[in-house]
């Protein structure tokens, strides 16, 4: 994408934080669809946990919504929260642009984003995640990225969707 030169730094990191945000938007909306698809829903499992300024699992099980492609997976409705007084809904989205093993992350492209429903996001910064057709695992450390975001958070765990 060419800049052009009126543009500033913020203007662009404001267009970022709103497509992390339509994505983390379209992913809890949908997840109502792929967790009404039973056959994916049986075979759904695993479990992220979280230390550091978020403390906490997030489970997926038969009603959680997994959506994976060669392209990532959207991961949310899980069976359990992160404890927060300011969020309740969580949606973890990883983008990759081909499946494999990743020790190297960059936003939109070959990350992991842990999302809220109010546009507030953590992103990897380093670590290493596995993303293997309809499974992966992840031990990855994840700073604030847009929104009331803060501190920094290690997240180690698996997913699996079903086929």
């Amino acid at each position: 994408m060419k800049v052009l030169p009126q543009f500033n730094r913020g203007v662009l990191r404001h267009a970022t934080l709103l497509r992390v945000g339509i994505v983390a938007i379209l992913a809890l909306a949908t997840s109502g669809l792929v967790a009404g698809n039973a056959t994916a829903a049986t075979k759904t499992s695993g479990s992220l946990t979280f230390t550091g300024a978020l403390k906490g699992k997030l489970k997926l099980g038969p009603n959680s919504g997994c959506d994976a492609s060669d392209n990532g997976v959207t991961l949310s409705s899980f069976t359990t929260t992160l404890p927060s007084k300011k969020f309740k809904t969580w949606s973890v989205t990883v983008y990759v642009t081909k499946l494999g093993h990743y020790k190297k992350f960059k936003f939109l492209t070959d990350s992991f984003v842990l999302g809220t429903s109010d546009l507030t996001g953590w992103v990897a910064t380093n670590g290493s995640m596995t993303v293997i057709a309809h499974s992966g695992t992840v031990n990855a450390t994840l700073d604030g990225h847009e929104g009331l975001a803060t501190g920094t958070i290690h997240v180690t765990g698996t997913w699996i969707c079903g086929s």
